[in-house]
């Protein structure tokens, strides 16, 4: 079992965890990130040309009607990609905190009741 010292940093590790998180998607719902389309979406294929087979290709392959179509598809939503992004600033956020906190007790100056060696 951990001691009352670890349990109050694990809490407190949590407690800035949830903040940062909360403080994220407050910011980007207040932003308006719900609505943005700033994330990899296929383009529709323009031109469609029937190949003659004496006839030297005019087009890249993709847009051939004969070759399959491989549009690209993004690889996560967008709402993944948010997600992703916010799990990671708020686990910085709470790491750089709690580091923050260790520097401060480590470095806090002596108590000037405390007896100290000559």
């Amino acid at each position: 079992m951990l001691d009352l010292r670890h349990r109050v940093s694990v809490r407190r590790w949590v407690a800035d965890f949830a903040l940062a998180f909360v403080l994220f998607w407050a910011a980007a719902l207040g932003l308006g990130a719900a609505h943005s389309r700033a994330y990899a979406v296929p383009l529709p294929v323009l031109v469609r040309e029937v190949m003659t087979p004496d006839a030297p290709p005019s087009s890249p392959a993709s847009l051939r009607a004969g070759a399959p179509s491989r549009a690209h598809q993004p690889e996560t939503s967008p709402e993944h990609a948010r997600l992703l992004l916010s799990l990671a600033i708020a686990t910085l956020a709470a790491m750089n905190l709690g580091f923050w906190r260790h520097l401060r007790r480590v470095y806090a100056s002596p108590r000037r009741r405390v007896w100290r060696r000559g």
